[in-house]
C-alpha cells in the first residue's frame, strides 16, 4: 500500500516534484518570446538548464517542511510553508543568472516558471495529501471524553481532511464494541498496543487524565519509541479546529509553559505601523461612500450619525468605539444592555445594509488612529459583559492582553455571539489568535474579512 508516511513515499513524491517542476521549466522557458536559442532548440545546455533550476526549486523545499508527512497538516499551513520557500527559490534562480552571463538574457522570464511550478506542487500535494484517503494520518482516540467528542466533531464535516479517525481505545471495559458519536471503541485501554498494530495507527491522540490506573503509560512509552505519535487531545483539538479547548485541561501552567503567546515588539511596532497607514487610506478613499451613509442614517430617523459605546482595550482600559449608527436612538434606555441578536428589531433598514457589508465599522480606523485599536486584534466588549463574562468564563481577561481589532480571528470563523455560550466559543478563537499572534495571520484575517464583507455573512 503506498503512503507518504513510508521513506519510498517520501522518495516517491521528490521524483514526481522533480518530473513536475522539470516539465513546466521545459515548457514555459522555450515557448516565451524573446527566449534564447539555446533553450528554445532543445539543446543539452538548455537541458542542463531547466535541471539546475529544478533542482534548486527541490532543495527550497526542504526548509519549508514540505517533505515532512508524518503528521497531519493542516491546508492554511501548506500555504503558509509555501511562500516562503517559492520566495527563497526565486531568490536562488535570480542570483544564480546574475553570475551567468547566458542566464541574464532570462530576466522576467523566470517569474512565470517559478510560479506555475509552485502552483502545481501545491496542487499536486493536496491532491495526495487530502484526497486520497489512503494517505491520511490513521488516528486513534484514547479515552470517551468530553474532549475527545469535541475532536470528532471537529473531523466532521470538513471539506479537506488529513487524517481519520479509525476508532477509539476506552478505559470502560462495557463501551467497547460500542459507538462512541459515531466512532467505534475498538478496545480497552489494556489492549492499546494490540489495537494499534491491528488497525494499523499513526497517531494515538490521548484525552485521559494522567489519573492512577486509568493512563498506561509504560504502554505509551514502548509506542512512542516505535514511531507511535502520542499527541495530547488539546493540543490536536488546536491543530484540527484552529481554536484552543477550554476545559479543565487547561491550566494556567499550560499557557505558561505551551509554545506561543510571545509577541515580538517588533511585529507590534510594524502592526501599528500598519493600522495607521491602512485607516489614513482606507478612510480617504471610502469618504464618498461614507458621506452617503451619513446622508442615509439621518433621513431615515432621528439622532446622531455616529454611535459612541464604551469599550473594554488593551489591558482593561475603557474607550469610547465609533461606529455609524445602526439602531434607533436610545435603542437601550429601557432596558439594560443586551447581546446584539439575529433580525434585532432595534435596528434600522439602513442599519441592516451597513451591518451586511460591515460599513458600520468604518469609522473604528479612528480609534486606530487614536491608539485604542489595531487593524486585527480580538473584538472589544463592553464593560457591562466584560464583568459577567470574566465571572464566568475563565482566562477571558487573556484577551485583553492586546490592542482589540476592526476585525479578528473569531469574527471570521464565527460571526455570530447572542449569548454566554456564544462569547466562551469566541474566546476559543481569540486564544489561538494570541498564541499564533503572527503577520501571516493577520493578513489571513483580512483576506477572510474581505471575503465576509463580498459575500455579505457579516451582521
Amino acid at each position: 500500500m503506498f503512503s507518504l508516511r513510508t521513506t519510498w513515499g517520501t522518495i516517491t513524491i521528490i521524483f514526481a516534484d522533480v518530473i513536475i517542476c522539470y516539465l513546466i521549466f521545459w515548457l514555459i522557458l522555450s515557448s516565451l518570446p524573446g527566449s534564447p536559442e539555446w533553450l528554445t532548440s532543445g539543446g543539452s545546455y538548455g537541458h542542463l538548464t531547466f535541471s539546475v533550476f529544478t533542482l534548486l526549486v527541490i532543495f527550497s523545499l526542504v526548509p519549508g517542511r514540505l517533505y515532512s508527512f508524518m503528521e497531519y497538516t493542516c491546508p492554511g499551513d501548506f500555504i503558509k510553508g509555501i511562500i516562503p520557500v517559492f520566495l527563497l527559490s526565486l531568490g536562488f534562480i535570480a542570483m544564480l543568472s546574475f553570475f551567468i552571463k547566458d542566464l541574464t538574457l532570462l530576466n522576467w522570464r523566470l517569474f512565470p516558471p517559478v510560479g506555475a511550478s509552485y502552483a502545481c506542487l501545491l496542487v499536486f500535494r493536496f491532491f495526495v495529501f487530502y484526497g486520497m484517503v489512503k494517505n491520511r494520518e490513521r488516528i486513534l482516540v484514547l479515552g470517551t471524553t468530553d474532549q475527545a467528542r469535541e475532536i470528532i466533531n471537529g473531523s466532521q464535516g470538513k471539506k479537506f481532511i488529513g487524517y481519520e479517525i479509525i476508532g477509539i481505545v476506552t478505559s470502560m471495559k462495557s463501551q467497547v464494541g460500542k459507538e462512541f458519536h459515531g466512532i467505534r471503541v475498538l478496545s480497552h485501554i489494556d489492549q492499546i498496543g494490540e489495537a494499534v498494530r491491528k488497525y494499523a495507527a499513526d497517531s494515538i491522540v490521548v484525552t485521559l487524565r494522567e489519573q492512577r490506573g486509568k493512563l498506561p503509560v509504560r504502554e505509551l512509552l514502548k509506542l512512542k519509541v516505535k514511531n507511535i505519535r502520542i499527541q495530547e487531545g488539546p493540543t490536536f483539538y488546536e491543530k484540527i479546529k484552529r481554536k484552543i479547548i477550554i476545559d479543565e485541561f487547561l491550566k494556567p501552567s499550560w499557557i505558561i509553559f505551551e509554545n506561543g503567546f510571545f509577541h515580538n515588539s517588533l511585529h507590534g511596532t510594524i502592526k501599528r505601523t500598519q493600522g495607521v497607514i491602512v485607516s489614513f487610506i482606507s478612510l480617504t478613499i471610502l469618504s464618498p461612500i461614507l458621506l452617503l451613509v451619513a446622508i442615509l442614517i439621518k433621513l431615515e430617523s432621528p439622532g446622531p450619525v455616529f454611535f459612541q459605546q464604551e469599550r473594554v482595550g488593551r489591558n482593561g482600559k475603557i474607550f469610547h468605539l465609533l461606529k455609524f449608527r445602526s439602531m434607533y436612538n436610545n435603542a437601550e434606555t429601557i432596558s439594560r444592555p443586551v447581546f446584539a441578536q439575529e433580525n434585532d428589531p432595534r435596528v434600522t433598514r439602513v442599519g441592516r445594509i451597513i451591518r451586511k457589508t460591515r460599513i458600520d465599522e468604518v469609522p473604528q480606523f479612528i480609534n486606530i488612529f487614536k491608539g485604542d485599536m489595531d487593524m486585527v486584534g480580538p473584538r472589544p466588549e463592553r464593560p457591562f459583559f466584560v464583568k459577567q463574562l470574566e465571572e464566568i468564563i475563565p482566562y477571558y481577561n487573556l484577551r485583553h492582553t492586546e490592542r482589540p481589532g476592526v476585525t479578528g480571528w473569531a469574527q471570521v470563523n464565527y460571526p455570530y455571539g447572542d449569548s454566554l455560550e456564544d462569547s466562551k466559543e469566541k474566546l476559543k478563537y481569540d486564544l489561538y489568535y494570541l498564541k499564533h499572534f503572527s503577520w501571516y495571520l493577520d493578513l489571513q484575517i483580512i483576506f477572510l474579512t474581505i471575503k465576509v464583507v463580498l459575500f455579505g455573512k457579516g451582521r
